[in-house]
């Protein structure tokens, strides 16, 4: 359904793309990509956050804004022209209470804004899909939002289990042609799935090192908000159509 969430600072152009997310629910977009436009990439540079850690071109949002009208109208010719290319990820490690470290992958800021342009387009389709119950990846929802929607249903006496799982390195373990056939099911336009490809396929520096992986890109915010709605989607999606008997929304950690 469409609420304040989903419509709110949404082009026109986008709109259509909810309106018609909702009333073919199991239609494919052929059209997209043409989506991500100057005023597109300008709301998605004015999401990311100003103090996230810089990736490995060492740009920082305060920097990428100095001359940002130019700096959009670049990145949109390459995208347009097919010449954008996505930057190594900067992997970094950050200490856990059980003296393992847990590796964060982290984008340049620029590759950011793309993402972020990215997941609008997505979130426009996807969320149309989503059952109410579904909680992971979208805006304006959080963890605590689950948890109250449980915590009624508990003491309501509907729930008699209560089953928590956590994958271990699930976004580091994502198998990359797998994730692109989930999204394929609502996107068919080809120039928005080779951008996505080219976001995917992505090496990763670690400190001098740097390797070429066969997985999806270490997580990091930017890659978990682009690409965690096309997977937490597709159970619900299948749930909303008939297509299994049950849907569910997972917290991944």
């Amino acid at each position: 359904m469409t609420d304040a969430s989903t419509s709110e600072n949404l082009s026109p152009e986008l709109m259509k793309v909810v309106e018609r997310a909702q009333r073919e629910p199991e239609g494919r977009f052929h059209s997209l990509a043409h989506l991500i436009d100057v005023p597109a990439l300008e709301r998605a540079y004015h999401r990311v956050r100003k103090d996230g850690a810089v990736g490995g071109d060492g740009v920082t949002k305060e920097q990428y804004g100095r001359k940002l009208q130019e700096n959009l109208e670049n990145l949109h010719k390459r995208l347009k022209a097919k010449q954008y290319r996505h930057q190594p990820i900067r992997r970094v490690h950050i200490p856990k209470d059980n003296g393992k470290t847990r590796p964060i992958g982290i984008s340049a800021f620029e590759d950011r804004v793309v993402q972020d342009a990215i997941r609008e387009v997505q979130q426009a389709i996807y969320e149309q899909d989503f059952l109410e119950c579904s909680h992971g990846f979208r805006p304006g929802r959080s963890a605590h939002d689950a948890i109250r929607a449980l915590d009624r249903v508990v003491h309501r006496g509907e729930v008699n289990w209560v089953l928590e799982a956590d994958i271990v390195s699930f976004f580091d373990s994502l198998d990359r042609t797998e994730l692109k056939k989930l999204i394929q099911i609502r996107v068919a336009d080809g120039s928005l799935l080779r951008l996505i490809g080219k976001c995917l396929h992505v090496g990763v520096l670690d400190g001098a090192d740097y390797t070429e992986r066969s997985r999806a890109p270490s997580r990091g915010r930017g890659f978990r908000r682009c690409w965690g709605i096309s997977i937490c989607t597709t159970c619900s999606t299948y749930g909303s159509n008939g297509r299994s008997s049950r849907a569910c929304s997972a917290k991944q950690r």
